[in-house]
């Protein structure tokens, strides 16, 4: 008896100790994402192949300012760019993987005024030195839409929307990708009062993404990075708020 129960036991432990070392095999993976990308790319991982197997961890912000975070040393695996800029930056400073580069996205902003007869004069812009988007927006005002509205800056082009969404401002240059998600989220009508600005009236907003040098999970970040070029989800990201950036997508 004694010597069953030492056998049932041995196995207890041998199958207990394979669980909690594949557990610990599971790889953590840290993206750093422009804050228009966000709110996407956690639905699009959501969807992943690899979902159960990678756990990822999303910190969003304004693309300067990620940007600064990683040549100062931030522990970022991935990061997804707004803009083409700091990825070439990055490149420069032979801080990425080698042929890393890709463009998976091409931003589209969008004039928002939810409430025409609105007498808050104020518009809202993410800041143009740490935003792409705000910088193509400022580009925008002052070659077409040449307001003399007070402009809010906001420190990304998300907190942009957010501004105009809790009446701080009564219209904004916001991402579509925004006003998108907020319309799939609560189906309010005042999320389709607005007006998709041409791509020739502003600098195109070409969102790119690298995988850093200093990452120690390149096989992960490999994963993410074919899923989201792949013609499937590029379609995907299409119908969320952006332009295609591939013919066969």
């Amino acid at each position: 008896m004694s010597m069953l129960y030492n056998r049932v036991s041995y196995y207890f432990w041998f199958v207990l100790l394979l669980t909690i070392s594949s557990v610990s095999a599971k790889e953590n993976l840290h993206i750093a994402v422009a804050s228009n990308f966000k709110a996407p790319l956690e639905q699009l991982l959501s969807e992943a192949p690899f979902v159960d197997d990678i756990e990822i961890t999303l910190s969003a912000g304004a693309s300067g300012v990620l940007y600064s975070q990683i040549i100062h040393g931030a522990p970022f695996d991935m990061f997804f760019s707004a803009d083409a800029k700091r990825p070439a930056l990055l490149k420069q400073k032979e801080l990425i993987i080698k042929g890393s580069i890709h463009t998976y996205a091409t931003g589209v902003l969008a004039f928002w005024q939810p409430e025409l007869d609105s007498k808050n004069n104020y518009i809202a812009i993410a800041n143009p030195r740490s935003s792409p988007y705000g910088e193509a927006a400022k580009y925008y005002n002052e070659h077409t839409l040449k307001t003399d509205l007070s402009f809010v800056l906001a420190h990304n082009i998300t907190q942009a929307f957010q501004f105009v969404d809790s009446a701080n401002a009564g219209q904004g240059i916001v991402a579509l990708a925004s006003l998108k998600a907020a319309y799939q989220q609560q189906a309010d009508a005042k999320y389709l009062a607005y007006k998709v600005i041409p791509a020739d009236q502003h600098p195109a907003i070409t969102q790119q993404v690298v995988v850093l040098k200093s990452t120690n999970n390149l096989a992960s970040a490999n994963k993410v990075l074919s899923y989201i070029l792949s013609p499937s989800v590029q379609s995907e990201i299409a119908e969320l708020g952006y332009l295609k950036v591939c013919s066969q997508c």
